[in-house]
């Protein structure tokens, strides 16, 4: 039989004071007792009955162990790179403070869900790079995700195959025991058609794709040094979320999308869906382990108090 945990200095100290109090208690019986010319030994029948429930419940609060089976422990975990698009058109304010700021924010409460996770960032608009690899320090990704803006990559325009082909490069190898997840975070303006082949091996790898638009259908202008971006026309351009192609793209890759802005916040069921992507291949182990069989020792202990409350100390006679 093995125990979950260990007398402290408080459990002993209790024990300690259970026995001064008890020695009191029987210079004061007895000593009435030779007075009166009576026997107390009821008191002693009564201190073993009570030395007894109290040990049984000791024993009960320590966890008794034992009888061993066997049980499967499956090891999972997941590989997540999230990729944020970084093209102009993210400063735009139809989501307050801006669809880049607000992606950050919801982003850094997203990722406190799979602490046991590897987490990856990457950046994206006509190229892609991996800001932070796939790491475990939350901190890390906490402050690479504070330092995201679109200055990052200076101008481009928005294509969604160099960041596909990258999550296929860092995703596709050497993670085949662990799920691997790719979510790209966009207002879905691109400029350039999906590349099927991408696509196709992305599907092969089990590489899961979820897409998060950020923005709204009416959209708004986009921010700029001087006032707001213009067209070569001289207009100002408005940015509008392009949901037809992010359901495209995802449908394309095999994943799914959702969708971020001040009134719909997809996020927490894109986490459910994230957290039920695990690896084909996970590794099973067989585990011994025993119960714990508390409740017995209580029992008993339990029906010695019942005998205690039956007992009666008699140290005068009428």
């Amino acid at each position: 039989m093995n125990f979950s945990r260990e007398f402290t200095r408080v459990e002993y100290l209790f024990l300690i004071s259970f026995l001064l109090i008890y020695l009191f208690y029987f210079y004061r019986v007895f000593s009435a007792a030779r007075k009166l010319k009576t026997s107390a030994m009821s008191a002693v029948f009564k201190f073993l009955v009570r030395s007894i429930y109290l040990g049984l419940m000791s024993i009960a609060m320590l966890g008794p162990n034992f009888g061993v089976t066997e049980t499967e422990a499956r090891a999972s975990g997941r590989d997540i790179f999230v990729a944020f698009d970084l093209s102009e058109s993210m400063n735009a304010t139809d989501v307050e403070p801006s669809r880049i700021d607000k992606a950050k924010s919801e982003m850094l409460a997203l990722t406190d869900r799979f602490k046991s996770d590897r987490i990856g960032v990457m950046v994206f608009h006509s190229e892609a790079y991996v800001l932070t690899p796939l790491t475990f320090d939350q901190e890390n990704i906490r402050n690479s995700l504070r330092s995201l803006r679109t200055s990052l990559l200076g101008r481009g325009s928005t294509d969604f195959n160099p960041v596909l082909a990258l999550l296929h490069e860092k995703l596709g190898t050497g993670t085949q025991n662990r799920g691997k997840v790719g979510v790209i975070i966009t207002d879905g303006e691109a400029h350039y058609p999906l590349d099927p082949a991408i696509a196709r091996r992305l599907k092969e790898d089990n590489i899961r794709l979820f897409f998060v638009g950020v923005g709204t259908l009416g959209g708004s202008r986009i921010p700029a040094t001087y006032g707001f971006k213009e067209d070569e026309a001289g207009k100002e351009v408005i940015s509008s979320l392009e949901i037809d192609k992010i359901s495209e793209f995802a449908r394309a890759g095999g994943g799914e999308y959702f969708i971020l802005n001040n009134l719909q916040n997809d996020l927490p069921a894109l986490a459910d869906k994230i957290a039920l992507v695990v690896s084909p291949a996970d590794d099973v182990n067989r585990q011994s382990v025993t119960y714990n069989k508390y409740i017995f020792f209580l029992f008993l202990a339990l029906i010695f108090v019942g005998v205690d409350f039956l007992i009666t100390i008699k140290v005068l006679k009428i």
